[in-house]
């Protein structure tokens, strides 16, 4: 019986098997595949490749262990910005000698 520590799977590659994931979680493998068929498998992504499964090594590691790094800090999302934004200190075209373009459909309305 093999001790599955954090080396032992990051020595698997890159992906393994479903009979070694039961092996890991020590639990039989019908009742991975069972979830699997089910899509109540959600413990890691599923690979499927023809008719092989295969399971990412990087995702039971995750599932089991702690991060080595602490998360990075969240960056903010633009949702989180008031859409009631007054933006000040602009100045007005006629002092930075900027100039609108002459819409298309404003030549429209005199014809």
């Amino acid at each position: 019986m093999t001790t599955w520590t954090r080396n032992a799977i990051e020595a698997l590659g890159p992906i393994t098997d479903v009979r070694t994931t039961a092996a890991i979680f020590q639990v039989d493998p019908d009742t991975i595949y069972s979830q699997i068929r089910r899509n109540e498998w959600t413990t890691t992504r599923i690979l499927r490749l023809g008719r092989k499964i295969r399971i990412p090594t990087r995702d039971l590691i995750a599932a089991l262990y702690e991060p080595e790094f602490p998360a990075e800090p969240a960056v903010p999302s633009t949702r989180e910005t008031p859409v009631n934004v007054q933006v000040t200190g602009v100045k007005p075209l006629s002092q930075c000698g900027c100039h609108l373009a002459p819409s298309p459909h404003h030549a429209l309305k005199g014809a």
